[in-house]
């Protein structure tokens, strides 16, 4: 399955580890449990809304279509593959006359980081339609992930804003600290390794903003296989 590769990489993680300057983890004991951490983003009206989706049974009996789970599996890997294309060439259509500019650079990974953002969502929506005609099951999980992806969109972009942040503390850190600032003949290999890291931080943000829709597609190639 081409999601393979993805489901191994533990893209969050990859991602905390490359925003934590520190290079230290949390301990998992000092966190509450997982339950209740996700309970603080449901409120009175998310609650209902999750459980009126528990409760959801499919008006149309419906039955899981190979083809269709198929034809959206390799969609999901020529998106991914376009995406990354374009987040390696990041930096390399910057020109500037002197020294670099964090407002141009920046500007540039916002675009890029809302294309993410927008093409992930777009997959997502599809494969959550498609779901609706293949049997009561995946339907059923359509509906439960439409809830949690509706009552967890305000907290996902709020975590996903702080990686700008981080590398405009980057960029204005590496452009003052005296042992660090970069002087005329070291400029263009400075800039080049600050746009490495954007770049990687960007694909492990394509690779976590993709989890769920791999997630759902796992889920409609088990049901397909296990469909007489």
């Amino acid at each position: 399955m081409p999601s393979q590769p993805l489901a191994n990489t533990g893209p969050r993680a990859r991602l905390l580890r490359q925003l934590d300057d520190s290079a230290t983890t949390l301990d998992g004991s000092q966190l509450p449990c997982f339950a209740e951490r996700l309970s603080r983003l449901f409120g009175l009206g998310d609650t209902m809304t999750l459980d009126a989706a528990i409760g959801y049974r499919a008006k149309q009996p419906g039955t899981p279509q190979g083809a269709v789970v198929d034809r959206l599996t390799e969609e999901l890997t020529t998106i991914r593959r376009a995406l990354v294309q374009r987040i390696r060439g990041f930096g390399s259509d910057l020109e500037f006359d002197g020294e670099p500019e964090l407002e141009a650079a920046l500007n540039a990974w916002l675009a890029l980081q809302r294309k993410v953002a927008a093409n992930s969502r777009q997959l997502r929506d599809k494969v959550r339609k498609s779901m609706k005609d293949q049997g009561p099951k995946l339907a059923h999980l359509a509906e439960l992930d439409a809830v949690f992806d509706q009552t967890m969109a305000g907290y996902t972009a709020q975590c996903f804003s702080h990686i700008p942040k981080v590398l405009e503390q980057r960029f204005e850190h590496r452009s003052t600290t005296p042992e660090q600032r970069p002087t005329p003949a070291t400029t263009a290999d400075w800039f080049h390794r600050y746009c490495e890291e954007a770049q990687s931080l960007l694909l492990a943000e394509l690779d976590v903003r993709l989890e769920p829709v791999l997630g759902l597609l796992e889920a409609c190639h088990k049901e397909v296989n296990n469909t007489p």
